[in-house]
């Protein structure tokens, strides 16, 4: 099925959102990717960008080092990322400034912090895409393992797993998760785990479904009379056939994960500071709506393109496995 218009755009954002997250560090640095014509007094490295990813000693070192100014002072020649700020990176003297253009602007502005949010915006979204293709990664594998054994053995089996997913599911997800990490500290990983361990029962039952319909198939008895090991039938034969709809509602999982971690993050529970995240940067603009647009109007973009592009591409996906939409 060849896509329209609107899939097409999903693909690009969702493609254009993976290069940012993965690149992120050449992307958006305060160390510079190339130095020449060092005349600073310092010993500098000709990549001090490369430098500080490969060695936490020499990047602790280089942290102490204005590279901006000294490129300011005509005292090195540097070719910088295309933003030449880090997440980090504190200016007290840049408060929610407006954005600002320049050879070192802030280009979508500043946070509370002096910190550019378009820096924290690039590394905020190798956190949200983490935290989605992750967690949804955890709950494919309990979905599958889980569904998978109840669909292929059937009787008590199926009947005592099915009866918990009943119970998980009558839990709401969202304040299962809040009442998780009021326990625990929350974390990067630790917010990953406890979303994909919330989040698998919608996959088991889809599995379970697909194993009861097609286990009693004659591609599935014929390997069963020439001596099959239960093992065999169920990831060879049967799983195979069965991923289809699970492969859709991955792309619709990613999207409502990313937005779930996006609203943890804006009630203070998500991701901590000082990593960044889109739902952190939204909570922060609560305080300075008022007079700083930017600080809710570029992370409120990226969330809703993130959200769109992923159920549009579940939506192809669901009309490309489904016969009758062919």
């Amino acid at each position: 099925m060849i896509p329209n218009r609107m899939t097409t755009f999903a693909y690009v954002i969702i493609i254009l959102f993976i290069f940012i997250a993965i690149f992120s560090n050449f992307l958006s640095s305060s160390f510079p990717i190339v130095l020449w014509n060092n005349q600073s007094g310092h010993e500098l490295p000709a990549s001090p960008l490369l430098k500080a990813m490969f060695s936490e000693k020499e990047k602790i070192k280089l942290e102490n080092i204005d590279f901006k100014e000294l490129s300011r002072q005509n005292k090195i020649s540097a070719v910088y990322t295309i933003i030449p700020y880090s997440a980090y990176e504190k200016n007290l003297e840049k408060i929610l400034e407006a954005p600002s253009y320049g050879r070192f602007g802030n280009y979508l502005g500043t946070d509370e912090l002096g910190r550019d949010v378009a820096a924290r915006l690039i590394h905020g979204a190798k956190n949200s895409m983490m935290v989605g293709l992750i967690a949804v990664g955890i709950s494919l594998v309990f979905g599958i393992i889980i569904g998978a054994l109840a669909g292929y053995f059937g009787g008590k089996v199926d009947l005592i797993i099915s009866r918990v997913i009943e119970i998980v599911i009558c839990f709401p997800t969202l304040i299962l998760i809040m009442a998780v990490l009021a326990i625990l500290k929350p974390s990067l990983y630790k917010i990953m785990i406890v979303i994909g361990l919330t989040r698998w029962t919608g996959v088991a039952r889809v599995i379970r479904g697909e194993f009861l319909k097609r286990k009693k198939e004659d591609f599935v008895m014929a390997s069963r009379l020439v001596g099959a090991s239960h093992l065999r039938l169920i990831f060879i034969h049967l799983l195979p056939n069965s991923l289809a709809p699970v492969i859709v509602m991955t792309s619709f999982g990613v999207a409502s994960v990313v937005l779930l971690e996006s609203g943890l993050s804006f009630l203070g529970i998500g991701i901590q500071l000082p990593e960044p995240s889109w739902g952190q940067i939204l909570n922060t603009s609560r305080d300075y709506i008022d007079f700083a647009w930017w600080l809710t109007l570029y992370p409120g973009i990226l969330i809703f393109l993130t959200v769109v592009s992923y159920n549009l591409l579940g939506d192809h996906l669901r009309k490309v496995f489904n016969p009758r939409e062919r």
